[in-house]
């Protein structure tokens, strides 16, 4: 897969990045996912990262009022509901789009199946799945991870990387995954543990 390929994906998902901080949370996810591809050498990156840019889309199918209630208590309390909504959206768009761009369908179809499960699914049904969910989740570990999701739950950024901290062992499918979190953590606590958030 060439990175012409890559950029016409990325550039096709953006228009779709409008709610939730997905506009800072996807390009930071996607960075992750493609440190984590090289510790995966057979890993599909094809699969990856157009899953990883897709992911979170579908809470734009996901009524404003419907979207707020569901960040009451986030990340600790995601509503079922809304995950398993936003979920079948995306891996609905992402199948429009991907086929829209003549990608490949074999790859479309595992992207999707990513998608559709990426949040509610605990366990990982391959490796790419396992790289996807952990690339998501680390955002939570940077700066504007931590900014965001202090606003969402009403805590203090100390208050909040301790919480993250505590489910590093429990959220991380891979071990550069936890690795990965427990640097971006570290970073984060020194530019960040001075201040209130």
């Amino acid at each position: 897969m060439t990175a012409e390929v890559y950029d016409r994906i990325y550039a096709a998902a953006e228009p779709y990045w409008t709610v939730r901080a997905t506009d800072v949370h996807t390009p930071i996810s996607y960075a992750f996912a493609k440190e984590l591809l090289r510790s995966f050498p057979d890993a599909d990156a094809g699969i990856v990262l157009p899953a990883i840019l897709f992911h979170d889309v579908g809470y734009g199918d996901v009524p404003e009022d419907d979207r707020v209630r569901g960040l009451v208590g986030a990340p600790v309390g995601w509503d079922p509901e809304l995950t398993r909504r936003h979920e079948i959206a995306g891996a609905r768009i992402a199948g429009e789009v991907l086929r829209d761009l003549g990608y490949d369908e074999e790859r479309t179809r595992r992207v999707q199946e990513i998608i559709d499960g990426h949040d509610s699914r605990e366990q990982a049904m391959s490796v790419e799945d396992a790289i996807v969910k952990d690339a998501d989740k680390l955002w939570r570990y940077t700066d504007s991870g931590i900014r965001t999701s202090c606003g969402w739950m009403s805590m203090t950024h100390a208050a909040f990387m301790e919480y993250v901290e505590s489910k590093i062992e429990t959220w991380f499918l891979t071990e550069p995954g936890a690795r990965l979190a427990r640097e971006t953590l570290a970073a984060s606590r020194s530019r960040l543990g001075s201040t209130e958030g």
